[in-house]
C-alpha cells in the first residue's frame, strides 16, 4: 500500500488520534513496509540478555491472515549477537532500546560489528570524571529534547495550540476552557479557581501561534482589556520585542509573557498532571537517568 493508503486506513482505525500520533505511527509503518527490504540488515535489541542481535532480511513484507488487524511479517536470518557493554557511548546511546524503526549510521554499524568479534570498546574517562560527563550529558540530552519539543509544537496549528495552554492551565490546578471565536479579540483562554469562573483571580490568556515576534502595541491593547482583578498571561510561539516585555513589566495588572521556550519548559515541568486529552497533542515520553 502507498502512505497515503496506510495513513487513511490507520485514521479510520483511530479517529481520536494526533495528527502528530498518526504522522509518526504511519511513518513507522511505511518504513516497516518500503525501506526494509530483501538484503537489508536489520538490528534488535534484547533487554533481557543485553544483546544487540544483527540479521539479514530474507524476504517480501507479506501480509499475515488476521481477522482482527491488517499485519505483515519478513522473514530476517538472524545471526551475529553484540554485547551492548562493548559499545561506545555514542552508539548506546544511538541505538538505545530500539523501540522505533530509524536507520543505523555507518559509525555504528561498525562499533557493533566490532563488538561482534570481540573487540574491546575505547577507554573511558577516569572514574572521577564520569560524574561531570554524566552532568553534561544531562544538560545536552534534556536541552535536545526541548529543542525537540520545540520544534513539534511549532507544527501545531493554531487551535491545537490554543487547546495546549488551557491543558496546561489544568495541569496547573485551574479550571480551563478555551473561548469560542468572536467579537471578544484578545480572550483565546479564560481560566480560574473554579469551574463557574466566578474565584478569583481569574486568568485571561491570549495565544498567538505564528513565527514573527509580538510588539509593544499588541501587548498594550491586550493589557487595556484586563480588568482590575484580571491576570494575564500572553502566549507567543514567535516570541517578543523588548519593547513588548516593557510594556508587561510596567503594566499596573500582573502579566506574564511566555514565549516558546518558557512554555515548553512549563509544559515539561507539568506533564505528569496533563490530561490525556492534552497529552494527545504533545505526547513526551520520559527519559530515564542514572543517578
Amino acid at each position: 500500500m502507498s502512505r497515503d493508503k496506510i495513513k487513511a486506513i490507520y485514521v479510520s482505525a483511530h479517529p481520536t488520534e494526533s495528527k502528530q500520533k498518526v504522522a509518526a505511527n504511519v511513518g513507522q509503518v511505511c518504513r516497516f513496509a518500503h525501506s526494509m527490504e530483501r538484503g537489508s540488515t536489520v538490528v534488535m535489541y534484547d533487554p533481557a540478555e543485553r544483546l544487540y542481535h544483527i540479521g539479514t532480511i530474507d524476504g517480501p513484507c507479506m501480509p499475515v491472515p488476521n481477522p482482527e488487524a491488517i499485519t505483515y511479517t519478513q522473514t530476517v536470518n538472524w545471526g551475529e549477537t553484540a554485547p551492548r557493554d562493548a559499545l561506545t557511548p555514542a552508539s548506546r546511546n544511538s541505538l538505545g532500546s530500539i523501540q522505533t524503526i530509524f536507520a543505523v549510521s555507518d559509525e555504528v554499524m561498525s562499533d557493533l560489528h566490532a563488538a561482534v568479534n570481540g573487540n574491546p570498546p575505547p577507554a573511558t574517562s577516569p572514574a572521577n570524571d564520569e560524574s561531570s560527563d554524566d552532568e553534561e550529558s544531562l544538560a545536552a540530552t534534556y536541552d535536545n529534547g526541548i529543542e525537540l519539543i520545540k520544534d513539534r509544537v511549532n507544527q501545531l496549528d493554531w487551535e491545537d495550540m490554543e487547546r495546549l495552554v488551557a491543558g496546561l492551565l489544568k495541569a496547573m490546578g485551574y479550571c480551563a476552557r478555551v473561548m469560542p471565536k468572536g467579537p471578544d479579540g484578545g480572550k483565546d483562554v479564560v481560566a480560574s479557581p473554579d469551574a463557574l469562573g466566578l474565584e478569583s483571580p481569574r486568568i485571561i490568556a491570549e495565544v498567538k501561534h505564528r513565527k514573527g515576534a509580538i510588539g509593544a502595541p499588541a501587548v498594550r491593547s491586550f493589557i487595556g482589556g484586563l480588568r482590575t482583578s484580571d491576570r494575564g498571561l500572553y502566549v507567543s510561539t514567535g516570541g517578543f520585542t523588548k519593547e513588548a516585555r516593557y510594556e508587561a513589566d510596567r503594566a499596573n495588572i500582573p502579566v506574564r509573557l511566555l514565549d516558546l521556550d518558557a512554555f515548553v519548559r512549563h509544559y515539561v515541568e507539568a506533564y505528569d498532571k496533563v490530561d490525556d486529552e492534552t497529552r494527545s497533542i504533545l505526547p513526551l515520553t520520559r527519559i530515564w537517568w542514572p543517578a
